[in-house]
């Protein structure tokens, strides 16, 4: 894993995590409900960024419970930290660390929770997964929302430079050692650490124009476009076709795409 966080750490990047929450809230909230979150529970939210669902799972958890948000970009607490503050949730802790360097935390946990997270790991996977599957209390859940597939996206009406887009992500995350398919391999990865898994559903799919899945994919084209075609993952034409294509089909009534799969488990701990 590389010592940096290859999507970026900066304030455009935080608001374009705190737009990604909030497209994937709903399914985020029904993946929590099938892991058993709940009040009293001590849950860590792992790659917790800038913490938006730390935030959140504090709330589900009341109280008398505990959220532990784990990253290792320092500004992404610094601002958990302040937005706690602001919102007078105290029942929130910080580690800053490197989940690839951890055995294990060391507080054990009632449950975890991870989305968009693993694809950036998969060298040390095995690692991380026996690091997670050690935190968790006998019976413990681990809940993962990963991307399943990027290759899936699709558009219509169709858009020049779409489908070079969509490759040019998936060939950045490779060359940044990270995987966009991890959720194919994780199910079998879970069960090698200890796990049973209990709950896998797959999520995404059709989002018509102005929806917050085609906003969501939109955020992505005008925040990374230019450093795609500037690291020569696609051509400067085919982005310029696409951004023209992209605000035409946002104006269209009928047009969507059909997003990235992601898939979410969740894995009780059996061993």
């Amino acid at each position: 894993m590389r010592d940096d966080y290859f999507i970026g750490v900066h304030a455009r990047e935080l608001e374009r995590l705190d737009d990604q929450h909030t497209a994937w809230e709903p399914e985020t909230r029904a993946l929590w409900t099938a892991a058993g979150f709940g009040a009293g529970q001590h849950v860590a939210d792992l790659g917790s960024g800038p913490g938006f669902s730390a935030l959140d799972l504090a709330q589900l958890v009341g109280p008398s419970g505990r959220v532990t948000a784990l990253d290792k970009a320092s500004p992404y607490l610094e601002f958990l930290h302040g937005e706690a503050k602001r919102r007078r949730v105290t029942n929130i802790e910080t580690v800053e660390a490197d989940m690839t360097k951890l055995d294990a935390l060391e507080k054990p946990l009632d449950g975890a929770f991870c989305r968009f997270f693993l694809a950036f790991l998969v060298a040390d996977l095995e690692r991380v997964l026996r690091s997670i599957h050690r935190s968790l209390k006998p019976g413990g859940v681990f809940a993962a929302m990963e991307y399943l597939t990027v290759a899936s996206t699709a558009c219509s009406p169709p858009i020049r430079g779409f489908d070079a887009h969509t490759q040019a992500w998936i060939e950045h995350y490779r060359r940044n050692g990270g995987d966009t398919t991890v959720g194919a391999s994780l199910p079998a990865r879970l069960a090698e650490a200890g796990f049973e898994i209990v709950h896998a559903r797959c999520v995404g799919g059709m989002a018509p124009a102005g929806t917050r899945l085609w906003t969501w994919w939109g955020r992505l084209i005008a925040d990374f476009g230019d450093k795609l075609a500037a690291d020569g993952l696609m051509e400067a034409r085919d982005l310029r076709h696409l951004r023209a294509g992209w605000t035409e089909n946002s104006g269209r009534p009928q047009a969507f795409i059909y997003t990235p799969v992601l898939i979410q488990l969740v894995g009780k701990k059996v061993t």
